[in-house]
């Protein structure tokens, strides 16, 4: 077990985990190298993200910057995507006895940049079974702090029922907490905690599929707060069978074969498993920088602690 008991508790009672200093400052450099030319269309790998929202030649200044399943398209990126060590962690929250890759997201939010809608990850969660089993990796590639866009969470809303209203995800026309705030009264909050986190480059915040979270409009003019966001499934996640396919996930689902409810691992990798197995491509596509990070990662940051019950 790479994580201490306690820090599996707190996850599971806050619905949210900081692990400092995952990453070093050279590795953390090395991914920040890359994001200028991935946005500039420079795919090293030759292989299109499934998504690629803004560039320097059309995109509108000050506009949010998003790019998916970047990990296919450059190897920088994928040694931390698919690292053996990231994927440990998430299954030792997730209680699982393996990690597959769902899905990857990388942004940029220079100044003036909008709010990302607070929302619930598993409400895009549908098409695979067992059914909404993701916990998500939120890694800071720059300076995140209140007034900078930094990513919020809402302490124990990963115990609430399931929303069934979809937001706006950007430029919400009300309140981009109002979603979240209608959540909060259909279970008798008023006032739901909604905690700013501050990390530094290198930092992770572990999430639950539940949890609600987003982030507010960068206020800060010397600031451009870049993320690097990961998606993690059971290993033996499958689509769901014929028939009881639920529309969804219009990147993931695109890669459903007629007649087969397999996820193939060359979209959807298995990047630990308590074996040892990965999937097979993976040693020779990109190295691993954080093999030699050790257990008991113990300097979390400290939250007072919830309840589901």
């Amino acid at each position: 077990m790479v994580l201490t008991d306690k820090q599996i508790k707190s996850f599971h009672e806050d619905g949210f985990l900081i692990v400092k200093n995952l990453l070093d400052e050279e590795l953390v450099n090395r991914l920040v190298k890359r994001i200028d030319p991935l946005f500039a269309g420079e795919f090293e790998t030759g292989v299109y993200p499934d998504e690629w929202h803004w560039n320097p030649y059309l995109g509108l200044p000050g506009a949010s910057g998003q790019m998916t399943s970047v990990w296919k398209s450059d190897r920088v990126m994928a040694s931390v995507i698919l690292s053996a060590k990231i994927g440990e962690i998430a299954a030792d929250l997730g209680n699982w006895n393996g990690t597959r890759i769902l899905g990857d997201s990388l942004w940029t939010k220079p100044f003036g940049a909008t709010e990302t809608t607070l929302h619930q990850d598993s409400m895009y969660s549908f098409y695979y079974t067992p059914a909404q089993k993701e916990v998500v990796c939120w890694i800071a590639l720059s300076h995140a702090m209140p007034g900078g866009s930094t990513i919020e969470y809402v302490r124990g809303s990963h115990c609430w029922a399931l929303s069934d209203t979809v937001p706006e995800f950007h430029g919400p026309k009300k309140s981009y907490r109002w979603e979240m705030e209608q959540a909060a009264k259909r279970v008798g909050i008023d006032e739901p905690d909604v905690v700013q986190l501050e990390l530094e480059p290198g930092d992770c915040a572990f999430h639950h599929g539940h949890m609600w979270h987003g982030s507010g409009k960068n206020l800060m003019p010397d600031l451009v707060r870049q993320s690097l966001v990961i998606a993690y499934i059971p290993a033996e996640s499958k689509f769901m069978p014929a028939g009881a396919y639920v529309p969804g996930g219009y990147i993931a689902g695109r890669y459903k074969r007629y007649g087969d409810d397999t996820m193939d691992e060359s979209f959807f990798p298995i990047v630990w498993q308590q074996d040892g197995k990965r999937s097979q491509f993976l040693a020779e596509y990109c190295e691993d920088p954080l093999v030699s990070v050790g257990a008991g990662l113990s300097d979390i940051f400290t939250v007072k602690q919830t309840s589901c019950t």
